[in-house]
């Protein structure tokens, strides 16, 4: 279905809260050069652009979260897991799974896509070798060989919809086994900036993020990927960053965990605290949410985030000259997914009124006019 000017979109989420679709009035810049709207239906409801159980859900270190026993049909038992998040339509979770070793189950299929990350250990389905840091992707319905694991392991892993799996020697009918994606790993890939990562918004992708695709769904467009940064301390600048001195806006959920970095959250503070500098536009005003390595947090569609929230200004000495830098040398990658290809318009702030393109190296403000999802009671 196309979304026209004047159209108003809802979707439920938990807690009674619900999101709508409205492109904002216009402004008094115009419109933008190039249209900034995605390359795809934007998604109306459901998976695609829901929160878990909110808007926001963050935990800024999974060692805050208890063990618990992994228990559904047909897997085998004496799994446990860290339960991260759950879909509020679906059932779909995202959850640490702790497999002991000698562990194994039967061949089958399971009965929702199932996409797992080896974070330590081993894994072995039927004849594919996962080892630290490995990808595989199944899903709904295709059958593969049975699973074991030698000396234990521990998972990232997703399940969209109740997980529920079949010993079977056959596949269900209809399994989309053109979409498997079997024993990707990240040793084996190099770090890039474009192709064959895709294009995420008009004017070329950000110069300093560097990805390593691991799967784009060839019939929904979802994404898995990885994502290297980079910082160093820096004085404040008036030149724009990647999201124009503003903030970026997505039409999908975006899910994030950070297997490795610089910054390690020590105190569990799940809620959003009043943002000095950068955050999300969230109910309470401008946010932002401590997390770090070992971090987990899921962004519904339609929430600006980014550098909404201004820098302080740097320290001067009595010359008005800079002293020090702004901020703290750091790094770290991510594993990050979408619910549908990943885009990204921006806005100057959280009015949603006023967008930013990306032209030949600068930025032009216009009268935003994309669709989105927008948070209300």
């Amino acid at each position: 279905m196309k979304l026209r000017a004047k159209l108003c979109l809802t979707v439920a989420l938990a807690a009674g809260a619900t999101v709508a679709a409205l492109p904002a009035f216009a402004e008094q810049f115009g419109p933008p050069t190039v249209n900034q709207a995605p390359p795809f239906p934007v998604p109306e409801k459901g998976y695609e652009v829901e929160g878990r159980p909110g808007l926001m859900h963050n935990i800024p270190n999974i060692e805050f979260v208890t063990w618990e026993a992994f228990q559904a049909p047909g897997i085998t038992a004496g799994l446990q897991r860290r339960l991260l998040s759950q879909s509020p339509s679906m059932d779909a979770v995202a959850q640490i799974t702790y497999v002991p070793a000698g562990w194994t189950q039967p061949a089958g299929y399971d009965e929702v896509d199932n996409e797992i990350v080896v974070l330590d250990g081993d894994l072995s389905i039927g004849d594919e070798k996962l080892t630290k840091y490995s990808y595989s992707y199944m899903p709904a319905g295709l059958q593969h060989g049975a699973t074991t694991s030698r000396q234990g392991a521990v998972l990232l892993q997703w399940y969209k919809g109740a997980p529920k799996f079949v010993a079977s020697a056959t596949s269900k009918a209809g399994a989309r086994a053109h979409a498997r994606v079997r024993d990707w790993n990240r040793y084996k890939y190099t770090w890039y900036v474009d192709d064959p990562f895709p294009a995420y918004r008009q004017g070329g992708n950000f110069p300093g993020y560097l990805h390593s695709l691991m799967r784009r769904d060839p019939d929904t467009g979802e994404m898995t990927w990885m994502t290297f940064v980079s910082g160093i301390a820096a004085p404040p600048s008036d030149k724009p960053g990647n999201f124009g001195g503003g903030a970026e806006v997505h039409p999908s959920f975006e899910e994030y965990y950070i297997p490795e970095g610089t910054r390690v959250a020590t105190s569990d503070e799940r809620g959003p605290t009043k943002a000095k500098y950068g955050g999300e536009c969230v109910e309470g005003g401008v946010s932002s949410y401590k997390r770090g390595t070992r971090g987990y947090f899921w962004r519904a569609a339609g929430v600006a985030h980014g550098t909404v929230a201004q820098a302080p200004p740097g320290e001067k000495d009595g010359d008005g000259n800079l002293v020090k830098g702004n901020g703290e040398a750091n790094w770290g990658w991510t594993l990050v997914r979408t619910g549908t290809r990943l885009w990204a318009t921006y806005v100057t702030d959280c009015t949603y009124k006023t967008g930013i393109e990306y032209k030949q190296g600068d930025w032009r403000k216009y009268d935003y006019d994309v669709p989105r999802y927008v948070p209300h009671e």
